[in-house]
């Protein structure tokens, strides 16, 4: 009568333990895509960088997403100038990749990064 108890209790602790896991490679993806869209030298050129980092960072971490989305407020980019730039990171990671036995079923995982220009790049 117990073992069920703490068989339940014991995935309870795993599947929070992998959810977690793959909160903090969403929240390293959206940093990293923040920081090389704060170095980048105009908007488009942000939301590129910030883009293909996020991609890349989300690989590295063996996080698969169903769908996923980036956006890049790069409003404030301007040489010589400083400002923000904001990344909003939304992933929606299938449960069965997290290692939870419900099949079809996806969790929504978002991360929102702010990092600083920098105002002497680009500059002699």
């Amino acid at each position: 009568m117990l073992v069920p108890g703490v068989l339940f209790v014991g995935l309870l602790i795993i599947a929070g333990a992998r959810i977690s896991s793959a909160q903090q490679a969403v929240d390293n993806a959206a940093a990293a895509a923040a920081r090389a869209a704060s170095l980048a030298r105009s908007p488009a050129a942000a939301q590129q960088a910030g883009t293909a980092v996020a991609r890349e960072r989300l690989g590295r971490e063996g996080l698969t997403c169903h769908t996923w989305s980036v956006s890049v407020d790069a409003g404030q980019i301007a040489v010589g100038h400083t400002g923000l730039v904001r990344v909003d990171l939304t992933c929606q990671v299938p449960l069965a990749d997290l290692a939870l036995p419900v099949p079809g079923g996806t969790r929504t995982i978002t991360s929102t990064f702010t990092s600083p220009t920098d105002p002497y790049r680009g500059t002699p």
